[in-house]
């Protein structure tokens, strides 16, 4: 039993930085307004003629297909003054594999917070009073390692981001759909490489935030805990 408890106390952690990073790459995922701030300030409307109400829109629906069932997407906007189908084959293609690893992360968030919260349980129904002791042990364990992980891509990012990038494509995407002309594609004009870059930092930023809340937390039971 107490091997079990051993080996949870590894676990959990890292499902608690699975569900972190999970979490904030859903919240961006589905945030039109950190769309709109980068489509600002990435020049996106006079890169390709849309609007920044019609940029708005683009997201909503890209948001929307990732978010649901629905296939194939299809994104509808005005291109200077004149309504048309945004992506190509080749594009929605590679939306459709794009959409794939995003449902893979929403189904590990999902079931990171299925494990936090029966162990938690566990942890309550076998501990009782110490069970707080245990959990904050897991809340600074997972918050130092989240934040070595984190600190590691970051670095990496920051270094050599561009290199990153194409390696996560080459094993996300091994069929090679991702390769698109920026003259001529809307999908990599809409959402550009800096757009891409800025999302990841923010997901890291927004991750080390909460890393160093949980570690607080876990910090201060443990000061209740100890006391007499």
């Amino acid at each position: 039993m107490h091997r079990s408890w051993a080996v949870v106390g590894w676990l959990a952690p890292v499902a608690l930085m699975l569900l972190l990073v999970t979490s904030n790459v859903r919240f961006t995922a589905g945030s039109l307004p950190v769309y709109d701030a980068l489509f600002e300030r990435y020049g996106v409307a006079e890169r390709t003629g849309i609007t920044p109400e019609g940029l708005r829109g683009v997201g909503a629906q890209v948001q929307d297909y990732l978010a649901t069932d629905t296939e194939p997407l299809r994104v509808r906007a005005e291109v200077y003054g004149v309504e048309r189908d945004l992506f190509g084959a080749d594009e929605v293609s590679h939306m459709a594999d794009v959409k794939v690893l995003f449902q893979q992360t929403f189904r590990l968030q999902g079931g990171s917070a299925l494990f936090l919260a029966i162990v938690g349980g566990l942890a309550a129904s076998s501990f009782r009073r110490a069970a707080w002791a245990t959990i904050a042990a897991w809340l600074r364990r997972g918050a130092l390692m989240t934040v070595a992980v984190i600190a590691v891509v970051g670095i990496g990012s920051l270094v050599a981001f561009d290199q990153l990038f194409l390696l996560f494509h080459y094993i996300g995407f091994p069929q090679g759909n991702f390769l698109f002309d920026t003259r001529t594609s809307y999908l990599v004009q809409v959402f550009p490489f800096g757009f891409w870059r800025d999302i990841t930092l923010l997901i890291g930023a927004m991750t080390l935030a909460e890393a160093a809340a949980l570690y607080g937390v876990g910090f201060l039971v443990r000061r209740v805990q100890a006391r007499p």
